[in-house]
This record gives C-alpha cells, structure tokens and sequence, in this order.
C-alpha cells in the first residue's frame, strides 16, 4: 500500500470545448502535446452506497490496481482526498483496504455499484521544465453490461505532489478563460450512481436560534458521531498517532457528556445505555492518551534540566515509554474488536432514529436553563464539599464537572449566541488549569514510584521536584479560574431566558 493526498478540481464543460485544440502556451505555465488514454473503471461499495455517501470511494482500475479515496476537509470547492493504493487483481477487494474503511463499512460487504469506461484527453502543465499537474478531459460512460446507461463530461485539474495550492485558481482561471465552466466538486461515482449517493449518512445538522430541543440535542451527538467515524482510518493507518487518539478521546468524551445533559430530552434508557457502551471505547482511548500525555511531560521535564543532570534520564523513560505503546496496542486491538463495529453501527444508527422524550418537541430555548442548571449544579457543588486545602481527588471531581458545563454551554450556543461560548470558554478554563494540577499530581506519584530503581533515581527526583512546581503552581490559579466561571453564569441565566 502507498499513500498520498489527492488535489484537484473538477469544472463544467459546455459544448465545444475542447482541451485538445486549447493553445500550449498558458502563461507562465506550458502544456505538453495531447495524450489520450481509455480507462476501464468499477466502482465497489455497499447496497446502500455507506463508502459513496461520506465522500469516500473504492474503485479498481485495469492498469492502476486498487484505489481507496478518503476525504479531507478542506475551505473551498476543490477535492483534496487521502489516496491509499493497494496491489491485487480486480477479483477480491484488498482485506487492508477494507481494514481501513471499517468505520464507514461497519460490516457490511462491498460489492461492484458502477462500471465505467472513459476516454480520457490529458495534458500536462510544466514550468520551467518541472510537471505541476495534469489536466485531463474525461468523456465518461457509465455501463450496465453491454448498455451505457449514463455519459457525462468532464475538466479535472489534479496537482503534482510539490505543486502549491494556488496553482488551482491559476490553471481554473485559464480554462475558464478558455471556455470551461463553473467548478463542481461532485465526484465521478456520484455521478455515476445518481441521487442516493449525494445523501449523507449523517447529515451535518447547524441549528438556528429557533430549533426545537431535540434538533438542538441531535446536533450535539451527530457531530461528535461523526468526528468518531472519521478519525477511524487515521487510527489505523497511523499507529501510535497522538493526536489521533485525543481527537478519538474528545469524541467519545463530549458524546457522553452531550447525552448525559440532554437526558431529559432524549429517551433516559435509551441515552444510558449508549453512554453505557462508549464507557468501555473511552477508557481504553484515555488511558493511551493519559500515556501520551505522562511520556511529553516527563521528557520535557528532563530537557528542561542542564545537560548535566539529566543522568539517566532514557533509563526513567523507558518504562513511560512502554506505558504508551502497551495503552497504544490495546486501541488498535479494541478497533479491531466486533465489539466495536457494532459500537460504531449502533451510534450512527442512534443519529438516523434517536429516541426522544416529549419535550424534544419544546423550542430549545425553553429547556436551556433547566438543563444548564443541573449541569452548573453538579460544578458548584463539587467546589462547595471541597476540604480546605482540597484534596486532589476532589480537584479532579470539580475538573470533570466543569468539562460537561462547557461541553453543555458549546452545545447549547447555536441557541444563546456568543455569551454561550464565552461562558464556555471560561469552564475550558477551568477545566484546563485543573487538568494542569491532575496530570502534574499524577506524574510525580509516576517517577516517585521510578525513583527506587537506583538506575533512574536522580532523574526521577528531579522530574519529581518539577512535577510538584507544575501541580503548586496550577493549585494557585483553579480558584481565579473558578470565579471567573462563577460570575459569568448570571450572564448565562439571562441570555437563555425564552
């Protein structure tokens, strides 16, 4: 398998244009002579088109093996997508191609959903010598056996590798100069398949001020939902990716949450038993992220010390490190459970059929405050039973609990505009500077216990004296940031009247 990411933009062609008969001089850019090739293409996807329907295809092509197209988020209307190319004859689809789309696929068997053949018109683009990218003319058919079924055109810039972004707008507005039309991004087996292929599965809902409670509710977990889905593939094809799995953790995280503060307008069972099922995908994700977190902080501990005192200092990483790679192959063995397929079936199923309460039908705006309050409620009474000085568990009680007020006040600003996301940014806050004092506790308890090997005794008592400076200094500030947060839940309160 190799990868690499695609670029390119794909624009109308009227009638009579035509790539072939365009001048070779496009300044300051050269087009090479004319070549033309036919392509032989199938498409492979589920009955109900799952690749197709998140932007995703998987196609083999004589000549070109096997192919796995994954989308790439990006601001304007051209296509950048992961390339991921897998060896094999058009018989069996590659099992490490189906690996990776196993968050789309969820189980389900592919099977061919198109037939193309295109006569393709391609030239390329050259300045200075160097080839920048192909512009190619498809004419392309679609088949079903010996019967062309639908024929469309169509003008596809793709850049090379080391290309700049900009070349785009350079080479689209030369073309369309020259007569080609408006750009659209629709892929060609969306093309080929028609209308069912252009529905998301989970469709990508913004709420206004004005939605009804359930709206606003399903909103918050498709998201997260979606985030889930998406992240699967990098989590396969980049072990050990910490950023990865923190997006995967938040995911999984905020979705918990999100169901929990919207209990009373979900179904209560219902919601239990899904934040029930993603307690077990969450722990094993946090404990990889809580190893990767420990590894940063007591490497950046020991480069912190001059060169001098950092005696032994791989001796006190080695066992943080093989901390992260054990918490690292538990995840890529849980994304290979069954388990796990049907977790993943079963929340996008949740964001298809979700199970509301009565009031899901109240306008959001009304259930706002209830709903925020027993969230600020949980918060002010962890600060309240706190012990002077508070202990670190309680610490970390009040962290947990100012996470689901942000979580809450970031999913209900679609509704109370930018107070919302101010008094959130005040509980992240929070959360951050107690997740300071956690992650400090936790990793001078960590190289204290390292400290007996006499191997890592002095690095450990150094990186101990650090981590004890990080957690004091967080200890410091968690009341500042909480009075913060306190003052501003007035504010909150009024702007989330009806």
């Amino acid at each position: 398998m190799h990868d690499s990411i695609e670029r390119e933009r794909k624009l109308e062609l009227p009638d009579g244009f035509s790539l072939a008969r365009l001048d070779a001089r496009w300044e300051p850019y050269v087009a090479s002579p004319v070549e033309w090739e036919r392509l032989h293409t199938v498409y492979y996807d589920t009955a109900d088109l799952r690749l197709t329907r998140w932007g995703c295809s998987l196609r083999y092509r004589r000549g070109e093996g096997w192919t796995l197209k994954l989308p790439v988020p990006g601001p304007s209307d051209a296509l950048r997508r992961e390339e991921h190319v897998f060896a094999g004859d058009g018989r069996t689809v590659p099992a490490a191609a189906i690996d990776v789309a196993t968050a789309y696929l969820r189980g389900a068997v592919v099977r061919p959903v198109a037939e193309l053949r295109t006569i393709r018109t391609r030239r390329r683009v050259l300045c200075d010598g160097e080839e920048l990218a192909d512009v190619v003319e498809d004419d392309v058919r679609v088949v079903e056996g010996p019967t062309v079924v639908r024929r469309f055109r169509e003008l596809e810039i793709e850049l090379a590798q080391t290309a700049g972004d900009d070349l785009l707008d350079d080479l689209t507005a030369h073309l369309q100069a020259e007569g080609a039309g408006a750009a659209d991004p629709t892929p060609k087996n969306v093309r080929a398949l028609g209308p069912p292929a252009r529905e998301p599965e989970i469709v990508s809902r913004h709420p206004g001020r004005r939605v009804r409670a359930g709206e606003l509710a399903l909103a918050a977990i498709a998201a997260s939902v979606e985030r889930l889905i998406r992240i699967d593939a990098r989590l396969r094809l980049a072990p050990g990716d910490e950023e990865a799995v923190h997006q995967a953790r938040v995911a999984v995280r905020r979705l918990r949450s999100d169901l929990r503060t919207f209990v009373p307008v979900f179904e209560a069972a219902w919601a239990r038993e899904l934040r029930e099922a993603l307690k077990w995908l969450g722990d094993g994700l946090a404990a990889a992220r809580d190893a990767d977190v420990m590894l940063a902080r007591i490497g950046a501990d020991l480069g912190a010390l001059p060169p001098a005192d950092r005696y032994r200092g791989d001796a006190l990483l080695a066992g943080f490190r093989q901390a992260r790679e054990t918490a690292h192959a538990r995840v890529r063995a849980m994304l290979r459970e069954p388990r796990y397929v049907a977790l993943l079936d079963t929340l996008v199923e949740a964001t298809k059929r979700p199970q509301f309460n009565p009031c899901a039908a109240d306008a959001a705006r009304d259930v706002l405050r209830p709903l925020m309050r027993d969230a600020w409620s949980e918060l002010r009474r962890a600060v309240r039973k706190r012990t002077r000085p508070p202990k670190d568990r309680e610490l970390h009680r009040i962290r947990i609990k100012a996470k689901r007020v942000r979580y809450a006040a970031e999913a209900f600003a679609p509704v109370a505009g930018k107070r919302a996301r101010r008094f959130g940014k005040r509980a992240e806050r929070l959360q951050t500077v107690l997740g300071e004092q956690h992650d400090a506790t936790i990793a001078q308890r960590l190289v204290r216990t390292e400290a007996q090997r006499a191997e890592a005794s002095f690095a450990a008592g150094a990186a101990s004296v650090l981590e004890g400076q990080a957690a004091a200094r967080a200890r410091g500030a968690w009341r500042r940031a909480w009075g913060k947060v306190r003052r501003f839940y007035r504010r909150w309160t009024a702007v989330a009247r009806p």
